[in-house]
This record gives C-alpha cells, structure tokens and sequence, in this order.
C-alpha cells in the first residue's frame, strides 16, 4: 500500500470507529466491525450475526473552503449560494458512490456514511436545506451522515429519516 493508501484507510478507519460509537450509543442492535476491506470499505456485523458493508466518503476541508473563509470574518456565515453548491457535492457524491455501489459483488445489504470533515458547514447548515439533498434509490439501505455542527462532539443522522421532497 502506498502512503496516499495508508492515509484514506487511517481516515476510514476513523469514521468507522466514530459511527460505530454514535449508532451504538442510539441502537437498541449494535453493531462491530468484522474487517476493513474494499468495496465496501468495512463489514460490519450485529449482536445476531446479521452482516452489513459500510461505505465511506468524506466531504474534505479544500481550496475552495479556505479560500472563502480567508475572505470571511469568523462571524459571517456563507451565503445561501456557497451552501447550495456544497449540498450539490453530497448530491455529486452520493451519486457517484452509488454508481460503484452497482460493481460490488456481496451476499449482504450495505449502508453510506458520509462524513462532513468542512469547517465551513455543519450539521445544522445540512440539515436545514435538506429538500435539496437528492438520497440513492435503493442501493444502499440508509445512508448516515457524521458531522460536526461547530463544537468538538461528532453528530451521527440516518439522513433516510430526516424526511425531505429530494429524499426518498
């Protein structure tokens, strides 16, 4: 493995272990993780042996982002505009994973977590524009979202019961 390798798995590894804390911590059936592999990234599997891939992606602090916070003060939230065209990368990525999702061979259900690492946008930004979050058709049985929202503690929602016009 090269160290690009080394360092997507270190960060997989990580929004595992954070989802598995937070859904445990809220699930009556909790979860452990069987292996970290490709294609899903980990296999998880519950109290009764029921197995479950976990897909993961990350929204990443980029360019852009510091960019527009090194034209901001602290105090300035961004507009509508700069939130919409983030939202469009959950969209664009959603999308694309589900795409992969369709050449992945396993005799079990799998779920998305995507995991929002932005400085800009947290959890409550997301959520309160979730009409334009546009959620796989079917592929993945729910899809999670892990964010901050502007305070060290990682929030965990099953964006599948947030409940939207653009969800299913």
């Amino acid at each position: 493995m090269n160290k690009h390798e080394d360092e997507k798995k270190a960060l997989e590894q990580v929004a595992i272990d954070i989802f598995l804390e937070l859904y445990n911590v809220n699930n009556k059936v909790t979860l452990r993780m069987v292996q970290q592999q490709e294609k899903p990234d980990a296999l998880l599997e519950d109290a009764r042996n029921n197995r479950v891939g976990l897909e993961v992606t990350h929204l990443f602090y980029d360019t852009e982002e510091a960019r527009l916070m090194m034209s901001r003060s602290e105090l300035t939230k961004p507009g509508a505009e700069v939130l919409d065209t983030f939202l469009q990368v959950i969209n664009d990525r959603i999308q694309s994973k589900e795409q992969k999702f369709k050449d992945y061979s396993q005799d079990y259900p799998c779920m998305l977590l995507i995991r929002n690492v932005s400085l800009l946008f947290g959890m409550s930004d997301i959520l309160g524009r979730k009409h334009k979050l546009v959620l796989p058709c079917g592929h993945f049985t729910q899809v999670w979202l892990l964010s901050r929202d502007f305070t060290p503690d990682w929030l965990l929602i099953n964006l599948d019961e947030v409940g939207s016009g653009g969800m299913k």
